[in-house]
């Protein structure tokens, strides 16, 4: 083959790269909020079950404010994922193929979590 060609043959595939990952940034920032969120949304399980959370000396002030926070992210948390989902489903449509994350179906991680929250919400309320 002639060099000219295959050297243009990998600046075309540089480019198709760079584009594909260009694409992918917009969703990916928007999955590591998701799983920032995620993470507070735990903590704020784990406080909430803390019986001592109003007793817990002098940074307690600090940790309400923690709290307050995470309820207000927890609480944007469905429209964060519909919006992730739906991102994903049109980025999906254009390409024709699935968009993964660290291997994993992206649009599989938000119904299990969306699943997942609904089970819990179910038995706060039975409780």
């Amino acid at each position: 083959m002639d060099p000219a060609s295959i050297l243009e043959q990998i600046e075309l595939q540089i480019a198709n790269v760079k584009e594909e990952s260009f694409s992918r940034k917009e969703i990916l920032e928007k999955v590591e909020k998701w799983l920032t969120a995620c993470e507070e949304e735990s903590w704020l399980e784990e406080y909430n079950m803390d019986d001592n959370r109003y007793n817990a000396g002098r940074d307690a002030h600090l940790t309400l404010k923690h709290a307050e926070k995470a309820r207000n992210l927890v609480n944007k948390m469905p429209g964060m994922v519909g919006a992730l989902a739906s991102k994903t489903m049109t980025w999906e449509s254009e390409r024709g193929t699935e968009f993964l994350y660290d291997g994993i179906h992206l649009l599989c991680m938000l119904e299990e979590y969306t699943i997942l929250r609904l089970e819990n919400e179910e038995e706060r309320r039975r409780q």
